[in-house]
């Protein structure tokens, strides 16, 4: 007999309630804000959003997304690089250590 993780007969989970609309906001507390100015826009323009009246605030949020991970990309190239020459010195004193035996 094969058990499966996942009980297809079970159904959907009664217990489940979806998050509030609006709750996530990204990954990036800097930008907090223009999740909400967006999600704001989107609760008051039923109609007008789908012809773009939130599209500037989709791009203020979009542009302060971009700028976030693009410091995180340098701080993290920073960081390897530290870490990498902490490495190449940390192997070549133990290849010196080994030499000398």
């Amino acid at each position: 007999m094969s058990y499966s993780i996942i009980d297809r007969d079970a159904g959907p989970d009664p217990n489940y309630t979806p998050p509030p609309k609006g709750a996530y906001k990204g990954k990036y507390e800097e930008c907090y804000k223009f999740y909400d100015e967006y999600n704001k826009c989107h609760e008051e323009n039923r109609f007008g959003r789908i012809f773009g009246a939130c599209s500037s605030f989709k791009s203020a949020m979009d542009k302060c997304n971009i700028e976030q991970l693009n410091l995180r990309r340098k701080r993290a190239a920073k960081e390897a690089k530290t870490f990498n020459e902490k490495f190449d010195k940390l192997q070549k004193a133990m290849k010196d250590k080994e030499g000398k035996r």
